[in-house]
């Protein structure tokens, strides 16, 4: 196996390079309150950990996951991979190492996966399978998988590549291509790009929230790291368009927050009140308490009082007449 794989330098690659560090020096020049940038940073991670479970099948969505239980699978693989994305913007580390990859799959993988398998390298030789059950690619045999990582590993914390975004997803690229683990390399792999990014002063206040891209296109996602290794030129397109569209998006999130309202201030569940009542145009108490199961009445009425204090919404009626609109 070739660590690095090979590339093309194309003007598309080039141009794409260009989009992403002009994003990047937006976002990374513009001021913006803390509590603001924590709230969107928050938002952000939360989307990133539900597309890549999406990915890997999940079917959750957005508006179901605070209803959920913590110990339904579905919320559990998504908070899993929550946490390893706080791992990784809380660590800064200047370099990954083997112990960093099994600590991300341990984080990523528990409860999901035995515990015999939980942090440690595929043992087993394991076919890869698409979607109709056919075998379209064999990784290398386990005695080989520590040798690779390593190689892998020293690549990913050198300069030899000096463009960052390149690193990141041909490292990624080469990483899917071990395959390290028995289940779980796909999470972790899309966490060693955002890694390696973060590692290098290109994550972006922590909203680069690529796995939603990935999620959108996942057949093309999949169809590019099926491509043969001999030459990774139309992954590298794909991935660094992928990065770029991201970090517009991220870019104007951050312009927008320049001159924040009164919403952008808000605790989570009070700013999910305030979309919910906002997009269902008028709601009762009871039908917001359904979206709230976990949360006492006491509370979300406290909530529903603080948000008619700063004329975020109006509450029209009386008793059990009122209702609540924006």
């Amino acid at each position: 196996m070739i660590i690095p794989p090979k590339y093309r330098l194309t003007p598309k690659i080039s141009e794409l390079l260009s989009s992403i560090e002009a994003s990047r020096q937006v976002i990374e020049s513009v001021s913006i309150p803390p509590e603001v940038e924590t709230n969107i940073r928050r938002q952000s991670t939360l989307k990133s950990s539900l597309y890549s479970a999406r990915i890997e099948g999940n079917t959750l969505v957005l508006d179901e996951f605070n209803n959920l239980s913590s110990h339904d699978k579905d919320k559990l693989e998504v908070l899993n991979i929550l946490k390893a994305l706080n791992w990784i913007h809380a660590g800064k580390k200047k370099n990954i190492t083997l112990t960093d990859i099994l600590t991300l799959h341990k984080i990523t993988m528990v409860k999901s996966i035995d515990s015999e398998n939980l942090g440690k390298f595929r043992k087993n030789m394991e076919a890869i399978f698409n979607s109709a059950g056919i075998a379209i690619y064999m990784p290398p045999p386990p005695r080989f998988v520590t040798g690779l990582m390593q190689k892998l590993l020293r690549y990913a914390g050198s300069s030899r590549e000096k463009f960052v975004p390149i690193r990141a997803c041909l490292a990624h690229y080469t990483f899917e291509k071990i395959h390290p683990f028995l289940d779980g390399s796909g999470r972790v792999g899309r966490l060693f790009i955002q890694q390696i990014l973060s590692m290098n002063d290109y994550e972006m206040k922590g909203i680069l929230s690529l796995e939603e891209y990935l999620d959108n296109h996942r057949s093309e996602y999949y169809r590019m790291l099926e491509e043969p290794e001999k030459d990774a030129t139309d992954y590298l397109e794909f991935m660094l368009e992928a990065i770029a569209e991201t970090a517009e998006k991220a870019k104007n999130i951050v312009l927008d927050k320049q001159k924040p309202q009164a919403e952008d201030f808000l605790l989570p569940r009070r700013a999910e009140i305030l979309r919910l009542v906002r997009e269902q145009k008028m709601m009762n108490f009871d039908q917001i308490k359904r979206r709230f199961v976990k949360v006492n009445e006491r509370t979300l009425r406290y909530d529903l009082k603080k948000l008619q204090d700063q004329g975020l919404i109006k509450k029209l009626g009386t008793t059990r007449g009122v209702y609540y609109q924006i």
